[in-house]
């Protein structure tokens, strides 16, 4: 059976809340063309596009990605792939957005811990069949880390400049999943029948659209943001 629109958005409408995340990016991309953001739109695109081939992966027969008896319906590699390339980049934006030293040099050995969780946990679990999840909590734990550290840089600044920051809407968004994101991993990888018990898969997708809800205010918000300047 061939999916529509319709039916992906019933049970999955937060798919809308990246829709309107991308256009709301790149209809207000010259005001930060020139900054740490500029690839932002990028990742929210694949981000978008990720979701949907993983859905399609695994509700309908007609797409697959592993051509391998019992794992047509597995999209996990996609995701496991992704949380790769999507913690790194946030992970970029915040060294180059933070000017605590001391903080630049935690992340940097943070994000070397990340990335090797990520490869360590690859052996222990099949990155086909499963998500990665200690190096996805670590990566989740880094990025809460930065998070905390720019919000302390922006003590002094005034409520107003605040509500035009985008990557404070940004901050305040991710922070929202990234404190639930683990724990559903955890409980669905622990004990699934909790996980359907506790309706975690509507908590994850709850989390999803308050964390795009506050990008898209972000982008509604934002003022001009200053360019960066390119280090020698």
């Amino acid at each position: 059976m061939s999916p529509t629109l319709l039916e992906l958005l019933k049970s999955d409408y937060y798919l809308l809340f990246y829709a309107c995340a991308l256009l709301f990016s790149l209809m207000n991309y010259k005001k930060y063309f020139d900054t740490v953001l500029k690839f932002l739109p990028i990742i929210i695109v694949y981000t978008f596009l990720s979701e949907i081939l993983g859905i399609l992966i695994r509700d309908y027969e007609a797409f697959e990605l592993i051509f391998k008896e019992g794992y047509s319906s597995y999209n996990q590699v996609i995701f496991n792939i992704y949380y790769l390339v999507f913690f790194l980049y946030f992970y970029y934006v915040y060294f180059r957005t933070i000017k605590n030293p001391s903080f630049k040099k935690n992340l940097t050995f943070g994000s070397i811990v990340f990335i090797a969780a990520m490869i360590i946990n690859s052996f222990f679990q099949n990155a086909i069949a499963m998500p990665l999840i200690y190096g996805h909590t670590i990566g989740s734990l880094v990025l809460i880390y930065c998070i905390v550290n720019y919000f302390l840089e922006l003590k002094s600044k005034t409520r107003r400049s605040l509500s035009q920051n985008l990557l404070f809407w940004l901050s305040i968004g991710l922070l929202i999943f990234y404190f639930v994101y683990p724990f559903v991993l955890f409980v669905g990888f622990l004990d699934y029948e909790m996980y359907q018990k506790l309706n975690l898969r509507r908590v994850h997708h709850i989390s999803i659209s308050l964390m795009y809800g506050c990008f898209i205010i972000g982008f509604l918000k934002m003022r001009r943001m200053k360019p960066i300047q390119e280090e020698d």
